[in-house]
C-alpha cells in the first residue's frame, strides 16, 4: 500500500527515485562490458528502440486478464537473473505493477496463482536462455539488456513532466531523487563487488 500511495500522491518524486534507478542500473552493466565495438553499439540501439516503441504503445497496461498475468508473471520474475533490472520495474512498464499489489493486498487468489505459475515457468525456462547467453554471447547480451534501460526511461521521463511544473523548483526535488537513487544502487554494486 505504500508503493500504490507514493505512486499516487508523489508520483513525480517516486518516478523520480525509479529513474535514477534505471540509470545506475545501466551504468553498472555498461561498467561490466570489456570492450564497445560496432555489434555491441547496434544491440544496445536495438534493445533501446524496441522498448521505447514497446513502452510507447503499451497496450497491455489497460488489460488484466489471466493470460496477461500469466505472461507478466513470466517476464517479471526473469529480472531476478537479469543484472542490473527491477521486476518490479517491469511489472510497472506492463501496467500491471499498482493491479497485482491490490490483488495481493485484497486476496485474489485466482489472479496470484496465475501470477505465480507463470512467474515458476518464466524462470525455469529463461534462466536457461540467459545462461546460454551469458555464456556464449556475454557482450552483446549486456549490451542489450543496456539498451533496454535506456529506452525504458520514456516512463519515469513521461510520468514527471506530467507530474510537475517543467522549471526548476518543480524538477529540482525529482532530481534530489533520482540522484539519491542512482548513488545508492552505486554504493549497493561497490559494496558487492568488494564483497566479491
Amino acid at each position: 500500500k505504500v508503493v500504490t500511495y507514493c505512486m499516487d500522491v508523489h508520483t513525480a518524486l517516486t518516478y523520480s527515485f525509479f529513474l535514477g534507478l534505471i540509470i545506475a542500473s545501466a551504468v553498472v552493466l555498461f561498467r561490466k562490458l570489456n570492450e564497445i565495438s560496432i555489434k555491441t553499439i547496434i544491440f544496445a540501439v536495438i534493445g533501446c528502440i524496441l522498448t521505447y516503441i514497446f513502452v510507447s504503445l503499451n497496450p497491455i497496461a489497460a488489460n488484466h486478464s489471466l493470460i496477461v498475468l500469466f505472461i507478466s508473471g513470466m517476464i517479471a520474475i526473469c529480472a531476478m537473473i537479469l543484472p542490473g533490472i527491477s521486476g518490479s520495474f517491469l511489472l510497472l512498464l506492463l501496467g500491471q505493477y499498482e493491479y497485482m499489489l491490490n490483488a495481493l493486498h485484497q486476496l485474489h487468489f485466482t489472479e496470484i496463482i496465475v501470477f505465480v505459475i507463470g512467474a515458476l515457468i518464466g524462470i525455469l525456462g529463461f534462466s536457461k536462455i540467459l545462461n546460454y547467453l551469458l555464456k556464449h554471447h556475454e557482450e552483446i547480451t549486456m549490451a542489450f539488456l543496456i539498451g533496454v534501460m535506456l529506452g525504458s526511461l520514456r516512463v519515469p521521463l513521461f510520468e514527471i513532466s506530467n507530474a510537475v511544473s517543467m522549471n526548476f523548483s518543480g524538477l529540482l526535488p525529482c532530481i534530489i531523487v533520482a540522484v539519491i537513487a542512482f548513488v545508492i544502487i552505486v554504493i549497493m554494486e561497490t559494496k558487492f563487488d568488494y564483497i566479491d
